[in-house]
């Protein structure tokens, strides 16, 4: 919640002026903020030359000008391979961990009613990777042994059969080797929220990409598990483990843990096709 000092404020209305959400007025130089339309942007408290607002009750501080980083050092971190699937076994330190997710409340959202679940334990671990591959095996043999639904994917969708035909050797990867994954990540990390939430799959993805990018900078690496999100949120061990409510839904799921491969080159020359205006 924001809250306001008003021993601070003296009235300049830039708060109010920012406000997209319209729920912050200026009456006889004072604000007032109305609490329930407000989304938590924080763009007040960061525009407040007073420093009159703060969040949870937290004062804020100026920034540092001097410690943004470099365009070029920018450019470096982000030609870097995010997607890390091969971890060493040894546990990030907790800590370390708490930092980097909390990093995530930074990122643009609708909605700050997330909470995280991080998973540490072996046991639990291995429990989500067992509950992964019965979900992998009911797929191969509901979709996969029979030729007619791949007729039917061409039929109905056929935009879908590349895709469709790309996740049969992973499945089949999985099922050889009886786990969800080839390598389990020492740490997995939930984003729960209530179900029908408003821009929380989107909200999700911009927290993910904020632990991502604060990660790589700590030395560690994230692989973003959203293909796995359906198997996770549908299977009832795994929403019991994690002691999901009735209202809550898994909305972002990530692995992180200290890469055992190392990427050494950047691949250059990847472009979107650019249309302007039209």
């Amino acid at each position: 919640m924001i809250t306001f000092d008003p021993e601070k404020c003296n009235g300049c209305g830039l708060c109010v002026d920012i406000c997209h959400e319209h729920c912050m007025v200026l009456e006889n130089k004072k604000v007032h903020i109305e609490t329930k339309f407000c989304s938590t942007c924080t763009q007040c408290i960061a525009i407040c030359p007073q420093m009159a607002l703060r969040w949870e009750n937290v004062e804020p501080e100026p920034f540092q000008n001097d410690l943004l980083p470099l365009s070029q050092q920018l450019s470096e971190l982000f030609k870097q391979r995010r997607t890390i699937r091969h971890f060493k076994e040894e546990k990030p330190d907790r800590q370390l961990l708490s930092e980097i997710i909390h990093f995530g409340i930074y990122a643009p959202t609708h909605s700050h009613d997330f909470r995280v679940v991080a998973v540490d334990d072996q046991d639990r671990l291995n429990q989500i990777d067992h509950a992964l591959y019965l979900f992998n095996k009911k797929i191969y043999q509901y979709f996969y042994r029979q030729k007619i639904v791949l007729l039917f994917v061409q039929w109905i969708a056929p935009s879908m059969r590349n895709e469709f035909l790309r996740a049969k050797p992973k499945l089949e990867a999985s099922l050889k080797a009886s786990k969800g994954y080839s390598c389990l990540p020492p740490v997995m990390v939930f984003i729960i929220g209530l179900k029908r939430m408003p821009l929380s799959v989107e909200s999700a993805q911009y927290i993910l990409y904020n632990i991502d990018l604060y990660a790589r900078t700590k030395g560690l690496g994230c692989r973003n598990l959203v293909g796995n999100q359906l198997a996770f949120h549908r299977s009832r061990s795994i929403r019991k483990l994690l002691k999901l409510k009735k209202n809550e839904k898994i909305y972002g799921t990530f692995g992180i843990g200290i890469p055992s491969k190392k990427f050494r080159n950047k691949v250059e020359g990847r472009r979107f096709d650019i249309h302007w205006n039209g």
